[in-house]
């Protein structure tokens, strides 16, 4: 045969043995990738309506909380669109989980995307976060004036070091790393550099080791002094108000805490919404920085009125009148006039812009003077009295402890029920001191409050008798749980005389109301004098409260109450009420409604108050 017939055959033998050989068998499909399985059909879902996918995140806490938080699932569209809706959320897991997870110190953190169920509308989330990267080492450097030699550059120097808050073995938190880096900038700028800032700052971490090792260089720039003080925005009010609380001194060394202090004083005044205390921070103009101080000013008159009723004294209505720039002096007048059914009373105060007293190893102190008038009429137990008293104070705080002195001359007529008229004085001294230790000034969770008082009279000026009053009331509020607390508050006083009948009532004692023993009427404990009820010389009462707080709002008491007041301490009874009240919160603090049951009497008594200001 030819060559070219002979290769004809060759092949064709050959392409059937190929034919005949079994095939291979064919490898395994991959598993679609979280992707691809958002294309693979699912059952028809054109006609349900848009659902949100459901997530399970598989991560150790606080990364589960915040994965939940920040990266919330997707609302599913139907049909062809489903998987668009999905895709970008996918991307942005796939980016953010490693970045969320190295906020928390775990920088090689994986996950794991599952879809499941039939309509693939369920996906689970595993995260593998890897171990948590602690810091292993801090070095602080120092450039600027802070660098320099010297013993007291040291020592702060020390101390900035010292007050590093994230120190080493911590876990290495991007927040805490903020944090720490803040704080350390306003240790820095505390005293003397006013212009310090961190120049540099680095976290080197290591993921395999899980460690960082953190760097940073505090540049202090120049120490600053102040200088001047200039006074901008006050327009109604003399300048003289803020003049009075300003003691810096030009070229004393910036402190900020000398700033905030005196911002607090022009702050606690009367006339300013708001008032803000700054200097320049420029390093190149660091030697006595003008201080500027800019306030925003309040009206300078006020009127209101008010209606209410109280269990002590019934329905009652108010207005008051403010003027807080009296005279053109800054001087500030607060004048009420108050009706009730039973009590009467029209006063004025007018304080005079604070000022400022040396204090041995205290420095300088603010204080506030005033001094007002009052009168009073009124008809409690049967007793018709008629009041008017003038009075001088002065007002300051030592430490936690705020403190009142000052002097009061009272004179009054009283007229008992079936029994003499008389007509009483007393020219006084008085001193009151009150301390608070808690959470909350108008609502109180947890803390106490005392408050001392001390008064004296002399027949040999122009008292009616010689006699020392002294009382102290005590409250502490106990924090039980999430929810409860507990109230206990005593109170007693006794004052020193040979005999009560001369002495004006306000230096003598009576109990009973919504703010004492609660089962009794308002002042009803006391000395009976004809058909009427007066001061005695002692006072002793206490309570016990439990109070449940239901929500926010509304809570629930029990409580029990005892305490008398008497002219001898044989007189004295121990008189006891108890009860239950409902509490409500308000800005002003809790108002309660309680109802009590006096065992003497044997009746009960609804005690609360409540005014609507408008």
């Amino acid at each position: 045969m030819r060559p070219l017939a002979l290769f004809w055959l060759a092949c064709v033998a050959s392409s059937l043995s190929l034919a005949q050989e079994p095939a291979a068998p064919a490898a395994p499909p991959a598993p679609p990738s979280a992707e691809e399985s958002l294309d693979q059909p699912a059952r028809d879902t054109r006609r349900e309506p848009s659902r949100t996918l459901s997530v399970t995140w598989q991560a150790p806490e606080p990364l589960r909380a915040l994965y939940i938080k920040f990266l919330p699932p997707p609302t599913l569209e139907s049909g062809e669109r489903r998987a668009g809706s999905i895709r970008p959320w996918l991307r942005d897991v796939r980016r953010r989980v490693p970045e969320i997870a190295a906020s928390e110190g775990y920088f090689s953190a994986t996950l794991d995307i599952q879809f499941e169920g039939e309509r693939r509308d369920h996906v689970t989330i595993t995260v593998t976060p890897g171990l948590r990267t602690v810091v292993e080492a801090v070095d602080i450097e120092f450039e600027g004036d802070l660098a320099l030699d010297g013993a007291q550059r040291e020592k702060r120097r020390r101390e900035l070091r010292a007050g590093w808050a994230l120190t080493p073995g911590q876990p290495f938190r991007s927040s805490d790393w903020d944090v720490a880096k803040t704080r350390l900038q306003e240790a820095l700028v505390e005293v003397d550099y006013a212009a310090g800032d961190i120049s540099s700052s680095r976290a080197e971490v290591d993921a395999e080791a899980a460690k960082a090792h953190l760097k940073l260089t505090l540049a202090s720039g120049p120490p600053f002094t102040l200088g001047e003080v200039g006074i901008q925005g006050v327009e109604r009010y003399p300048e003289s108000i803020i003049r009075r609380v300003v003691d810096l001194k030009p070229g004393e060394r910036y402190r900020a805490e000398r700033l905030i202090e005196m911002q607090r004083r022009i702050q606690n005044g009367p006339w300013f919404s708001s008032v803000v205390v700054e200097i320049e921070r420029d390093p190149a103009h660091a030697e006595q920085v003008p201080v500027k101080i800019v306030v925003s000013e309040r009206p300078t008159r006020e009127v209101g009125l008010a209606l209410g009723y109280g269990t002590d004294d019934g329905a009652r209505s108010e207005v008051a009148f403010r003027h807080r720039n009296l005279f053109n002096r800054g001087f500030d007048l607060q004048s009420s006039l108050r009706v009730s059914q039973q009590r009467q009373i029209g006063y004025a105060d007018v304080y005079l812009p604070p000022g400022l007293f040396a204090a041995p190893r205290r420095g300088n102190i603010p204080f506030t003077d005033s001094f007002g008038v009052l009168t009073e009429r009124s008809t409690l137990s049967n007793l018709n009295l008629t009041r008017f008293a003038v009075a001088g104070y002065r007002h300051f705080k030592l430490d936690t402890i705020e403190t009142r002195v000052g002097l009061t001359y009272q004179i009054e007529r009283s007229r008992p029920d079936g029994a003499d008229e008389r007509i009483k004085r007393a020219f006084a001294p008085i001193v009151a001191f009150t301390w608070r230790n808690v959470d909350n000034i108008f609502d109180p969770r947890r803390g106490g409050v005392l408050n001392v008082q001390f008064a004296a009279g002399s027949k040999t000026f122009a008292s009616g008798d010689d006699f020392l009053k002294t009382y102290a009331q005590y409250q502490h509020w106990f924090p039980l749980g999430a929810r409860d607390q507990v109230l206990l508050r005593t109170e007693i006083g006794r004052t020193f005389a040979v005999s009560r009948e001369r002495i004006p009532e306000d230096f003598l004692f009576r109990a009973g109301g919504s703010r004492s023993n609660r089962g009794y009427a308002f002042q009803s404990l006391g000395v009976t004098e004809g058909d009427a009820i007066v001061g005695g010389r002692y006072l002793a009462t206490a309570t016990a409260e439990y109070v449940h707080w239901l929500n926010d709002t509304w809570g629930a008491a029990v409580f029990t109450d005892i305490g008398d007041a008497a002219d001898s301490i044989r007189e004295w009874q121990p008189l006891r009420s108890y009860g239950v009240g409902a509490r409500y919160r308000t800005p002003a603090g809790p108002f309660a409604l309680d109802l009590a049951y006096g065992e003497r009497d044997r009746k009960f008594r609804l005690a609360f108050s409540v005014t609507v200001a408008f």
